[in-house]
């Protein structure tokens, strides 16, 4: 049997590879979670009433049945046995297996602060999260939100558009410093302000006030904010506990090989829990990006049946709309000393980094019309004779057309 604990973007789509590649031997999925496979991209807009929580649905119980899945919902693996290769439920079954995949993802980060665990105060990261958020909205007027990423962003302008009070509080000088520039991190936050949520960057959360258990406050250097609910949204991390307790190797996440093996030769890992390499820099990352989990998952998923299939490495990659804002962000979008930077013109904000000849990075912000095709060299890393245009006032349509 193959078992694959996890049912994200990574552990679905390996079991429906080993599905399609050894359609004979069983394929059970364990999973905590009792909502089948949904997106989590998806979970902002719940909470800002834009779907109902069925809506984010991507697989149910239907799918997993035509493709004889076994999905094993709401229980938990607590142990691997490697030298026995099996694993052992929470319920104390034990199950074997012939190959194990890890796609255990990631966890929301809580920061250890004092009265983190009052009541109201929240992260959303699963359905059931953002259920739970839900019914608290009717009876809230101001909300806060911890960390202005992705996440947090998303989150509060989704509670904003309910008609209440939201603060961010980020403890950075600036918006999404990983994926914008200076300027595209100011075009952001004065959209973001335009929709009705209050900014507080460069500010570091120091504890929780509570009235009777529920939380009634953040406290930050020389404020205490008044809330009755807080969602925190600081960024993740990937979920090695299962892995550390059975030794396989870890650093920042689960140590892989091109094939997605772990150091247990039986045991592989996809998705957010594991470490894999830059394509850029050359240095391990956990990319934490849903495609990049797909594009993993696959792979192990033919490698578990006996495959060779090699994994190239990650690659920065965002494409997000934030505040009607279309974001689409690749590779290393910072200049360095001596690269050529273009800002082709047009509507919305372009920006294309040239270094040793070849893309390191694009940004579009607002119009992102033809930003694939060139984004595409990012990947491939070609050659790119730009080096001796001008680097202001260039046509897309030129760029292409060299």
């Amino acid at each position: 049997m193959y078992i694959v604990v996890g049912q994200g973007a990574a552990g679905v789509s390996a079991a429906a590879k080993l599905r399609e590649v050894d359609p004979l031997t069983p394929v059970t999925i364990i999973t905590g979670e009792r909502d089948y496979f949904y997106s989590r991209i998806d979970l902002p807009d719940i909470v800002g009433g834009k779907h109902k929580s069925g809506d984010s649905l991507i697989y149910g119980s239907e799918y997993f049945a035509e493709h004889d899945i076994t999905c094993r919902m709401g229980e938990t693996v607590t142990d691997i046995i490697p030298a026995d290769m099996a694993v052992t439920l929470a319920s104390g079954e034990r199950l074997t297996y012939k190959r194990l995949l890890l796609a255990t993802g990631s966890l929301p980060a809580v920061p250890s602060l004092p009265g983190v665990h009052y009541a109201g105060i929240h992260t959303l990261w699963t359905l059931q999260q953002a259920r739970e958020i839900v019914a608290e909205l009717p009876v809230t007027r101001h909300a806060v939100v911890i960390g202005a990423g992705l996440i947090g962003l998303k989150t509060a302008l989704a509670i904003a558009s309910r008609g209440i009070k939201v603060t961010v509080i980020e403890s950075l000088s600036r918006l999404l410093p990983r994926q914008l520039d200076e300027t595209g991190s100011q075009l952001l936050t004065d959209k973001v302000m335009a929709m009705g949520a209050e900014l507080l960057l460069n500010t570091s959360v120091k504890a929780f006030s509570a009235t009777g258990g529920r939380v009634s406050g953040v406290q930050v250097p020389g404020l205490l904010i008044d809330c009755d609910l807080v969602v925190i949204a600081v960024g993740t991390k990937p979920n090695t506990e299962l892995a550390a307790r059975c030794g396989i190797k870890l650093n920042r996440g689960i140590v892989v090989d091109e094939f997605m093996r772990t150091s247990d030769q039986h045991i592989y890992a996809a998705g957010d829990v594991c470490e894999v390499m830059d394509i850029l820099s050359g240095r391990a990352t956990v990319p934490a990006i849903w495609p990049v989990a797909v594009e993993q998952g696959a792979i192990a998923g033919v490698n578990m049946t006996g495959g060779k299939l090699a994994y190239v490495g990650s690659l920065a990659k965002n494409s997000v709309e934030i505040a009607g804002l279309p974001i689409v962000s690749v590779g290393d979008i910072e200049e360095k000393p001596g690269d050529d930077v273009f800002h082709p013109r047009g509507p919305g904000y372009k920006k294309i980094v040239i270094r040793d000849g070849k893309v390191r990075g694009v940004l579009f912000i607002g119009d992102i019309r033809q930003v694939g095709v060139i984004a595409s060299l990012v990947d491939r890393q070609m050659s790119a004779p730009w080096e001796r245009m001008p680097t202001r006032g260039v046509n897309v349509p030129e760029l292409l057309a060299l």
